[in-house]
């Protein structure tokens, strides 16, 4: 795992997941504790990977919630200059400890398919994934090799201080378990997890604990271009103060659409295109921003005439 000038992806963008789940709920379980993997958007792309080589996090599962399902696990994948096409790895991989050595698979998804600029959600709730350990180690195996290819698709991270112990690479030469940090990663990679409590009765969605890789994530603005209202939808890992702000190219605030204290789970606001006067803003590229738990994150929209 050659770790040659990680690209950082151009502009602040978190990649925000395809899929969530709403946050948790009080009934008829107990609300599940957040699980963090990183503290910042996924803004740094590492074209460091061979075929065979996996990458990934270990997440610390409250002792008092094992044994878990895995409901969704999220994986943030971007490239230097974002549009490349869908991507085929080798598998998605779970294990039932952390570093140094995680041990032996306990649930393997082949052929995941990642789109780039995104965490993309992978809901692996119909197989019936349980892990009766902790902590719980999430990886990704590469098919494809992005080493020393700069314009390749791959694994992203926050590029804001690496944990020890949070972030692994399993390389081929030697064929040992590392901590990501040690290997000069400069991030945390951007997983989630979401799981459920296997004693729990199951009611729904509410039943699940929400396991983040991050304090906050915003979704892309929909519909995206707009002409004459678009929805910003993000999430917080638990209720707490966010603002939803727009600015244009230039960096000048035009309008607040909100600001305060919010709950844990999804909130959605709209955006009319008019700026902080009422006056529509002309058409053209504008840039919402989510300040949110520590982390900030920017989405591009467009404003059709």
């Amino acid at each position: 795992m050659p770790l040659r000038n990680p690209r950082s992806i151009l502009g602040p963008f978190l990649f925000a997941s395809v899929l969530f789940c709403a946050g948790v709920s009080a009934q008829p379980c107990d609300p599940e504790p957040t699980l963090f993997n990183h503290q910042g958007g996924g803004s740094t792309v590492c074209p460091c990977f061979i075929p065979g080589e996996e990458a990934g996090a270990v997440f610390v599962v409250p002792s008092e919630d094992v044994p878990i399902q895995i409901l969704h696990i999220g994986i943030g994948w971007g490239s230097l200059f974002g549009g490349n096409p869908q991507q085929i790895e080798q598998a998605i991989h779970v294990y039932g400890a952390g570093l140094p050595n995680p041990g032996g698979r306990l649930h393997t998804l082949p052929g995941p398919q990642l789109t780039d600029g995104f965490i993309n959600d992978f809901n692996v709730e119909a197989l019936g994934w349980t892990v009766a350990t902790q902590p719980v180690t999430v990886t990704l195996e590469f098919l494809n090799q992005s080493s020393g290819n700069f314009s390749a698709s791959s694994l992203v991270h926050d590029g804001n201080g690496c944990t020890p112990g949070r972030n692994v690479v399993k390389t081929l030469n030697p064929d040992t378990w590392n901590d990501a940090c040690a290997l000069g990663v400069t991030g945390d990679w951007v997983f989630y997890l979401i799981y459920r409590k296997t004693d729990c009765p199951t009611t729904g969605i509410g039943d699940t604990g929400f396991a983040l890789s991050a304090p906050a994530f915003l979704l892309p603005p929909s519909p995206n271009p707009f002409r004459s209202r678009t929805q910003v939808t993000f999430l917080l890992d638990e209720p707490g103060f966010a603002e939803v702000s727009v600015y244009d190219v230039a960096g000048r605030h035009l309008a607040t659409l909100a600001e305060g204290a919010f709950p844990e789970g999804e909130t959605r606001v709209a955006w009319d295109g008019a700026g902080a006067d009422g006056a529509r803003v002309p058409a053209g590229v504008y840039f919402v921003r989510l300040a949110a738990g520590g982390a900030v994150s920017t989405r591009k929209v467009f404003v059709e005439s």
